[in-house]
């Protein structure tokens, strides 16, 4: 009778009683009551029965996604499904929007972009949704409401949307504008071409964007680490700082002076200007020398630690891992100690590896700090990392 039944929901699509059923079954077949509480169940049957509900999640779920029933759809896949399948298959359901304006499409706009943003399944996909249904001012407050609570690393794809959405706007406009004043620049499609075409590097530029995006989208692209897209960062920042002055507003923390900050840290990261970055962070940062202690008479608040980290993950980038980790270990909070944090900063151990390939005895010298802190976590780490390595260089020589 339950397959019969099951055969006849399914031709039928009725997705949220298949569930039901499917329930109903799996209590069957594990000789539970088929309605009220199963009690508490021995290992086994607990295992069974929870597979067959993730199982019955799948079946249900899937078909749901197909038909464009994103929110009904997610509800069973959140514990089931994988999080890139999810994703691969919502890029599907979003393909199926274009050209549409009915209410349907609405609906579904909605869902996807609850599901993909909000819910954090694939904010790359809600950012571009947004940007083509809502535009750019909506899906600046939706990152910053939803993508900027992510780890670094799940915000680096959405921030990249953002960064090439703004460079495109940018020149697309600036473009426009040349051509108005009669300069040739069709041809020309890169943003660094169009500001040399457009003259004297000194004389006030822009706006050619709404300058508020311009600085939200320089400040997230710092969570990036792909060259394309911080070059295009870079890019924006030289813009940034041909604005008319009455345009130059402050940012946050070391980035008060925004357009020259983010030029230095882009430019760093790329490994461009390094040491005038260094002494700009190192400035803001209120330190003294690399591996000195901080002057117990110089007030070093969240303000200036959030510059150390800036100037950490600028010299790690720029392929000075052995400054980075000089710094890391003088100037990051001990274990145990509160700070305000950019979450960018790479973990010590990383780059006390790092450091060791180019300067031999990093390793060493952050052993010897975890001593002196008492630190045993990292300091079993960077020995557990260091024998993985000895043991790979010493599997490769015996090969």
């Amino acid at each position: 009778m339950l397959s019969a039944l099951g055969e006849e929901l399914v031709r039928d699509r009725r997705w949220h009683a298949l569930f039901d059923l499917r329930l109903i079954e799996a209590r069957f077949a594990q000789g539970l009551p088929v309605v009220g509480e199963t009690g508490v169940l021995p290992a086994a049957a607990r295992d069974a029965f929870e597979e067959r509900s993730r199982l019955a999640c799948l079946e249900v779920g899937w078909p749901l996604l197909e038909e464009g029933q994103v929110a009904s759809a997610w509800m069973y896949l959140r514990a089931s499904a994988e999080l890139e399948d999810v994703a691969s298959r919502l890029e599907q359901v979003a393909s199926t929007l274009e050209g549409r304006e009915d209410d349907d499409a609405r609906r579904l706009l909605e869902e996807l972009v609850h599901v993909t943003l909000w819910e954090a399944v694939h904010p790359p996909l809600g950012l571009k949704l947004l940007l083509v249904h809502n535009g750019t001012c909506n899906t600046v407050t939706a990152y910053d409401q939803s993508v900027s609570r992510l780890p670094p690393a799940r915000q680096a794809a959405a921030a990249e949307v953002m960064v090439n959405h703004l460079t495109e706007e940018l020149i697309a406009n600036l473009q426009s504008d040349l051509t108005r004043r009669g300069l040739k620049v069709a041809d020309i499609t890169t943003l660094p071409g169009l500001l040399e075409a457009a003259g004297d590097p000194a004389a006030p530029l822009g706006p050619h964007v709404d300058v508020s995006h311009l600085h939200s989208v320089l400040r997230f692209g710092r969570v990036c680490t792909d060259a394309g897209i911080l070059q295009k960062s870079l890019d924006l920042a030289v813009y940034a700082d041909r604005l008319p002055e009455e345009l130059r507003y402050p940012g946050d923390g070391p980035f008060t002076e925004m357009a020259k900050a983010s030029r230095l840290f882009y430019g760093a990261c790329l490994g461009e200007a390094i040491e005038e970055a260094v002494s700009f962070f190192t400035e803001k940062a209120a330190l003294g020398p690399a591996g000195s202690e901080p002057d117990a008479a110089t007030s070093r608040g969240p303000l200036e630690q959030l510059a150390t980290e800036y100037l950490i993950v600028l010299l790690a980038r720029g392929g000075r891992p052995a400054a980075a980790l000089e710094h890391a270990l003088a100037y990051l909070p001990k274990a145990g100690e509160q700070a305000a944090s950019t979450g960018l900063v790479p973990p010590v151990v990383q780059l006390a590896v790092a450091a060791e390939a180019a300067e031999p005895g990093c390793m060493q010298r952050l052993l010897d700090a975890c001593r002196e802190r008492g630190d045993a976590v990292t300091f079993a780490q960077a020995l557990a990392v260091g024998g993985a390595a000895q043991t790979a260089h010493t599997n490769s020589s015996s090969d």
